[in-house]
């Protein structure tokens, strides 16, 4: 396609005012180059007439996801693409192989790969060699976060205590490079190991580069749902403690305790967003949905070791999370290939087709899977009514927490998007659009400082996407959880169409590592 192109005829939702506008939008090469009324030169540039009331919004930044891996392999993760998704925020929970050292590599390997996939060939993979092994091939963007609970690992592998003076300066100058090669922010994963033995002063201290780099400290909480106001006070006192801006990632609970965590933060002067997702259940590895954190404190083999001894394996099953109640709301989305079958059934389920009770059913599939399994919880505190105040509140952005590993990833790499784009244009299109512009794009390039990104104006980056009469349609759900969302008719990134037309940019890979 011409380097010019102009998109008439449309409505644009710049993610800047209150309601939409009828303007045109020329593209020159990467760039937004005129919003408005546009006249052009017979011949001057490819013109697309958009269909009647489509809508021009900038493209969508998925502030939260685990896409290292599929864009590493492929450059390019569809079922975001096809949402209007153009860049995705990655390096999330503390626990990523970007940044990572050979040995932690071989750990991330083992324990997060139903998340993130796994590395390979085994290599030291900074945030710089990340940059490189993506250079030229991305269709989308990608923008990276530096990892606490890899760099703790790098410096100190599964010890559990404090780190040493040495160690966090070790750490602290791990920031600092990654922030240097381009890194966006830090993240931890408070409920995952070695992250999980980061304390406040501790981490607070590694991530004091980020107030010079105006970056944000990233987190998922050690607390949600009934613990969400201690979750989000550890997650102030890292920021007060490093000067530093904060984000919760994937972010629930009681209303009235995110409020008044809020209201707190504010107080101490630490200001706080958020990211979160239309759904009420999780993903994640099945180790850290089922077993206590000190089951899992050693590492890999002391787990496998732990799970395969009568006593304690007879005390893990005396536990509530191994119970046939408990087990009825867990799922399986990543089990080894010979187990297929269960994959998108619960574990009680899955247990009862095999003849066994669950609790002993699942511990015998951890080993067997060497620990590799993937799952889903069903978290039945999250209602209906919380999602809709965590996705209309003004410190919210959208964020997927997409996985795209295993047999039955959950349907919100495939849907979230387009599901959230239903709840603001609830309130009609007029305002919906732009409600919908600054929740999943606008807000996510505040987040992460992508100054020129997620919104629509003259000099900025031409990533946009094009959504016809009737919005975005999710159809993925949890049971065909690939299924790809409609309703988006075209998407730009940097100025190349990539979306629907997977030819038309044939040569041209115009994804960017942004920061």
């Amino acid at each position: 396609m011409n380097s010019r192109v102009l998109l008439r005829g449309g409505l644009v939702a710049d993610g800047i005012g209150t309601s939409v506008q009828r303007a045109d939008v020329l593209i020159e090469g990467p760039t937004i180059a005129a919003v408005g009324s546009v006249d052009v030169p017979p011949g001057g540039c490819a013109v697309i007439d958009l269909a009647p009331r489509s809508v021009v919004c900038p493209g969508f930044i998925d502030a939260h996801v685990h896409a290292e891996g599929p864009l590493l392999a492929s450059g390019r993760v569809d079922g975001a693409l096809a949402q209007g998704v153009t860049t995705l925020v990655v390096g999330q929970d503390g626990e990523s192989w970007i940044g990572a050292s050979a040995p932690t590599v071989r750990y991330l390997n083992r324990y997060f790969a139903p998340v993130n996939g796994a590395l390979e060939p085994v290599r030291y993979f900074g945030v710089a060699g990340f940059r490189e092994a993506v250079a030229g091939r991305l269709v989308q963007n990608v923008a990276v976060l530096a990892s606490q609970g890899t760099i703790r690992h790098n410096v100190a592998g599964m010890a559990p205590g404090p780190l040493g003076e040495a160690q966090r300066a070790a750490a602290r100058r791990q920031v600092e490079d990654a922030l240097a090669e381009g890194a966006v922010g830090l993240s931890s994963g408070l409920d995952y190991l070695p992250s999980r033995f980061g304390g406040v002063e501790e981490t607070a201290e590694i991530a004091r580069p980020l107030a010079d780099a105006d970056r944000p400290y990233v987190s998922h909480l050690r607390g949600y749902g009934p613990d969400v106001r201690a979750g989000l006070g550890e997650l102030v006192a890292v920021g007060a403690g490093a000067g530093a801006r904060v984000h919760a990632s994937h972010l629930w609970g009681e209303p009235a305790d995110i409020e008044a965590a809020f209201t707190a933060a504010d107080a101490a002067g630490v200001p706080v967003t958020y990211d979160m997702y239309s759904y009420r259940r999780s993903s994640t590895i099945l180790a850290q949905l089922l077993l206590p954190p000190g089951v899992q404190a050693g590492g890999p083999e002391r787990t496998l070791a732990a799970l395969t001894d009568p006593g304690q394996r007879a005390a893990l099953l005396a536990g509530e999370k191994l119970t046939q109640s408990y087990l009825r709301n867990v799922y399986l989305g990543t089990v080894p290939g010979d187990m297929g079958g269960f994959a998108g059934l619960s574990v009680a389920e899955a247990a009862a087709r095999d003849g066994r009770p669950p609790g002993e059913w699942v511990l015998s599939l951890l080993v067997a899977a060497d620990l590799g399994v993937g799952g889903h919880l069903d978290r039945l505190g999250l209602t209906a009514e919380h999602l809709a105040w965590i996705s209309s509140h003004d410190r919210h952005c959208a964020g997927s927490d997409g996985i795209y590993q295993g047999q039955h990833p959950h349907p919100r790499g495939y849907g979230a998007f387009a599901g959230l784009a239903g709840h603001y244009l609830g309130a009609g299109p007029e305002t919906g659009y732009q409600r919908l512009a600054r929740h999943l794009a606008a807000s996510a390039a505040d987040v992460y400082g992508l100054r020129n990104r997620g919104r629509i104006a003259e000099g900025l980056a031409a990533d946009l996407c094009v959504i016809g009469e009737g919005g975005p349609a999710a159809h993925a759900t949890y049971d065909r959880p690939r299924e790809l969302a409609t309703g988006v008719d075209y998407v730009f990134v940097n100025g190349v169409l990539v979306w629907p037309d997977r030819h038309a940019a044939a040569g041209q890979l115009p994804g960017q590592f942004v920061s």
